[in-house]
């Protein structure tokens, strides 16, 4: 950054030492002044906020990032509480859902002769359940029954996966259930 302060020095002043030692110190301060500037930038958008960004809109809505909480489920999270309105249909709600889970990781199954609102998520969005449950009982009327239940892997998911394949990659039963199929490849 020495380089910004020096071009409005004039080049009579450009190679004397203090002015190099004040355009070095100077530098410094502005590039800190131009990051600050971004950081307040990015603050302004829960999808680009940094991690202050992302506290300053927890205070205000109450909530405390959990102790092993990736800071894009904090992210995840914070965008779910903050653009939550109660749907005045169940399409509003279907797209409701569809944008905090994604079209491909939410099933909704309403049965309407017996007032009962089935909500299964994949796995992949399992630190919502608790979130989802919470905020669509708020947001339904009080007379319906609701479940948010996770959807498990399913044999035809891990068809593909032979048992030497699992057993290479040391997984336990549990994990065949309850770990996400498509983050398998990575592990």
């Amino acid at each position: 950054m020495k380089q910004i302060y020096e071009k409005y020095l004039p080049p009579f002043v450009r190679d004397t030492r203090e002015f190099q030692i004040l355009s070095n110190i100077e530098g410094d301060i502005l590039e800190e002044e131009k990051q600050a500037k971004q950081n307040l930038e990015s603050d302004q958008w829960i999808v680009t906020a940094t991690e202050r960004g992302l506290n300053r809109r927890a205070k205000l809505l109450n909530i405390v990032r959990g102790q092993y909480e990736s800071l894009e489920d904090f992210r995840q999270r914070i965008l779910f509480l903050w653009n939550h309105h109660s749907p005045y249909t169940y399409f509003h709600l279907l797209d409701w859902l569809e944008g905090i889970c994604e079209k491909e990781n939410v099933n909704v199954d309403m049965q309407y002769n017996e007032y009962h609102l089935h909500i299964e998520i994949r796995l992949i969005k399992k630190q919502l359940q608790e979130e989802i449950r919470k905020t669509v009982r708020k947001m339904i009327p009080a007379n319906i029954l609701l479940d948010v239940t996770l959807r498990y892997n399913l044999y035809g998911e891990l068809k593909p996966y032979t048992h030497g394949d699992i057993k290479q990659k040391q997984f336990r039963y549990i994990d065949l259930r309850e770990d996400d199929v498509r983050y398998w490849k990575t592990k």
